[in-house]
């Protein structure tokens, strides 16, 4: 990889760390999520972890556009607080 586009996917995740750490803190994941992923890193299983990053990105996706699809409509937007992951 090359040093530009390893400098712009850093500094994609720092101002993501800066614009949503907040929302972030709020979710709840598997008891184990942290143990589980430092496996994968250790197992090299690169294929799952980048899996994980698509299904996070995908999700937030979905999540913007539900958002962007309340503030157009009549009602006030509500806060959202995040409970455990369910699959």
């Amino acid at each position: 990889m090359d040093e530009k586009a390893k400098e712009a996917i850093a500094v994609f995740i720092r101002q993501m760390k800066a614009n949503h750490a907040e929302e972030v803190a709020g979710i709840d994941l598997p008891p184990g999520m942290n143990e589980y992923v430092e496996e994968k890193i250790r197992e090299g299983d690169l294929e799952t972890i980048v899996f994980m990053m698509k299904l996070g990105y995908i999700m937030g996706l979905q999540t913007g556009v539900a958002v962007g699809q309340e503030e157009q409509s009549d009602k006030q937007p509500t806060r959202r607080t995040f409970g455990p992951m369910q699959a």
